[in-house]
């Protein structure tokens, strides 16, 4: 065998076992997770009630839940990574973990880095102090300080609005979504932007206090977003998804945590 044919021959099977030995052989994480027989999920716990820290001090949640019980599908074990959200499609980049499952909304810029499995849609919505003149559309932001949790579509949705001509007084952005209610509770801000299930729970839980005032924006598609190129696990993930919609699973979750199915607002 020539000497380049050889040496092609030893680079391939070093390739190959470099591979292996990460466990996404093939471009795929599908065979490593039923391998090692755990998939590793990212989730960020400052969003109720899709991700929050649960009393015994675990993830738990919306998504939590929904992960389990695509463990159980899966025949695999699920083990939870806590990351900040804006570190957190660094960290599936890095091969830190197999999936994020916390409420990601599906956006062009973000697809050009992951690929995703849909399997909520979510409205963006006001929030507003009980008792006061709430935000019911886009203009009636002018004026008013506006609270959203940095690097998300609320975030993007004001942004837009201010340069769309809209005087917002100033938008007011913070780390996590348990920050952006104190902050309305504080008085820091007039109003929040917020995805839906998020604005249920708070208001759920202290319905003298926060009112949801209007949708900001038409519900948008959650997923769970894979690296690219994972075809299997993308497919493996998006027929479980589906069979929890047929079975009903899907909206027994919603039921739990929202109160009813999202999207109608």
């Amino acid at each position: 065998m020539p000497w380049f044919l050889k040496l092609m021959t030893h680079i391939l099977v070093l390739a190959a076992a470099l591979c292996a030995s990460r466990g996404f052989a093939n471009d795929d994480g599908l065979a490593h997770i039923k391998k090692v027989g755990k998939i590793l999920v990212a989730v960020d716990t400052t969003y109720p009630p899709m991700e929050m820290e649960g009393d015994n001090g675990k993830p738990a949640g919306f998504d939590v839940d929904l992960a389990k019980e695509l463990g159980k599908r899966l025949g695999v074990s699920v083990e939870f990574v806590v990351m900040p959200w804006d570190g957190i499609i660094a960290g599936l980049a890095a091969k830190r973990y197999d999936i994020i499952c916390s409420a990601m909304n599906i956006t062009a810029e973000r697809s050009k880095q992951v690929e995703f499995v849909p399997y909520l849609k979510l409205a963006q919505v006001y929030i507003a102090k009980k008792g006061t003149a709430g935000v019911t559309k886009e203009q009636e932001l002018a004026g008013r300080v506006v609270g959203v949790q940095a690097d998300t579509t609320s975030s993007e949705y004001v942004e837009k609005v201010k340069k769309g001509g809209v005087a917002v007084k100033d938008m007011k952005a913070f780390k996590g979504a348990t920050d952006v209610f104190a902050a309305l509770r504080a008085g820091q801000v007039d109003a929040i932007v917020i995805d839906e299930p998020v604005a249920r729970y708070y208001v759920m839980r202290d319905p003298a206090f926060f009112q949801i005032t209007g949708r900001a924006l038409a519900p948008e598609a959650i997923g769970i977003a894979t690296r690219k190129k994972e075809l299997k696990l993308q497919k493996e993930l998006m027929l479980h998804i589906e069979a929890m919609r047929t079975d009903g699973t899907m909206t027994k979750l919603q039921t739990a945590y929202f109160g009813g199915e999202l999207g109608k607002i």
